[in-house]
């Protein structure tokens, strides 16, 4: 579990660094990076659904979650959602 609070924890950032390869970070509101994984899809399976699936999986492992129609394009392969805590179940992702 992360050791900083949903109030530090602003966005994920989803970045295609190469075919076959997406990179996933937490960053705060401050701009720090607080986590990062990667995120390596089967080339048939590599669209928008699987990267959304990918990112859910890896906040969630920090006790975040995200709404998908918040999901915003930041440039060709960029993309970030604000998060949200995991048990803030007012407005849920799926």
């Amino acid at each position: 579990m992360a050791d900083f609070t949903a109030a530090q924890a602003a966005v994920v950032r989803i970045e295609r660094a190469e075919e076959g390869r997406w990179d996933l970070t937490l960053i705060s509101d401050s701009g720090v990076r607080m986590g990062h994984g990667v995120h390596l899809p089967d080339a048939a399976s590599d669209d928008a659904e699987d990267e959304r699936v990918a990112a859910l999986d890896f906040v969630r492992g920090y006790g975040f979650r995200f709404e998908a129609d918040a999901v915003v394009t930041d440039g060709p392969d960029a993309f970030w959602a604000p998060l949200l805590p995991l048990g803030s179940d007012e407005y849920p992702t799926d």
